[in-house]
């Protein structure tokens, strides 16, 4: 019998808006160890541990990736969960140890030139070592999971997609944190080739919202886009997508964050997608430990230049 694969969390705690005891606790279910966690100092750990107990994890605690990755038990992979500007070292640690990723969006901060192409490169050397790197873009699970309901989201829109987010902050990190969610979509939709053409950005006066025009191209086939992100206090967040014009509308339940969509008077329920995902994401990483061959990057690399 195979064993479970042993994962560490690397920012354990919810904080502002972090998931780390909601990825370990589907990482639980799927069928990992979590025999480790961090956070970002000793003062912070006591409240790592109590809301992991919470969803029944336990693990050994560190103040530190560095700590925990050096001196913590022997693992097979980490779930890097840190805030974005803190992922380039977090990855640079688990290429290091061996460690197989999945990591949060964005995998690293940066735009167009050197920081295209170190994010390219650094994807590139996860595959040549061997090592799984998943982003913990959840979006494409929660399609799958609406278009078992409703046949207009079964194939790839045909002329028009649209997606409205409510990310935090203003400028640069509005699109930092929100972008992998359309596009993982597309290319799940389109294809992993999608090429992206004619961009424009509308920004408000202070560029806490902006809608962005562009085409997607894969194939022979063209479609226009359009995302919509606004930051705002609203909570849960609203967010929404729309094939050919067809909105699907995301409902966060406050009780148990359970989800559904509304598309017009329609009310689907649909499985968590966080973890559906984590179960994609272990069932990689048993067959990659296994032997199996890591998953092309072109995809991954392709959606961190775009």
């Amino acid at each position: 019998m195979e064993r479970a694969p042993r994962m560490g969390i690397i920012g354990a705690r919810r904080g502002r808006q972090g998931l780390g005891p909601f990825v370990a606790r589907d990482l639980t279910l799927a069928g990992c160890e979590v025999v480790s966690y961090c956070t970002s100092s000793a003062a912070t750990l006591g409240e790592a541990r109590e809301q992991l107990a919470s969803v029944s994890v336990e693990g050994v605690g560190f103040s530190s990736a560095e700590k925990m990755l050096t001196h913590g038990p022997s693992l097979d992979g980490v779930a890097i969960l840190s805030p974005a500007a803190c992922h380039g070292e977090h990855l640079s640690l688990a290429l290091e140890q061996d460690l197989h990723v999945l990591c949060e969006k964005p995998l690293l901060k940066g735009s167009g030139g050197n920081g295209e192409s170190s994010t390219a490169s650094t994807i590139q050397r996860f595959h040549d070592q061997g090592l799984l790197l998943v982003e913990n873009c959840q979006w494409p699970a929660a399609v799958t999971a609406l278009a078992e309901q409703v046949e207009s989201f079964r194939s790839a829109p045909e002329q028009s997609f649209a997606m409205g987010l409510a990310p935090e902050g203003q400028g640069l990190p509005l699109l930092q944190e929100s972008l992998s969610h359309p596009i993982s979509i597309l290319q799940e939709c389109l294809g992993p080739d999608l090429q992206i053409s004619a961009p424009h950005w509308d920004w408000n006066h202070d560029q806490s919202a902006v809608s962005l025009t562009c085409q997607a191209h894969a194939h022979a086939q063209v479609i226009s886009v359009r995302i919509e992100l606004a930051c705002t206090s609203a909570r849960p967040r609203p967010a929404w997508l729309e094939f050919d014009g067809l909105r699907a509308h995301r409902e966060v339940q406050p009780e148990d964050y359970s989800i559904r969509f509304r598309v017009e008077d329609q009310l689907i329920s649909i499985p968590d997608p966080l973890t559906t995902h984590l179960s994609h994401f272990t069932g990689l990483l048993r067959a990659t430990m296994g032997g199996c061959p890591v998953p092309d990057p072109s995809a991954l690399i392709r959606r961190a230049a775009i």
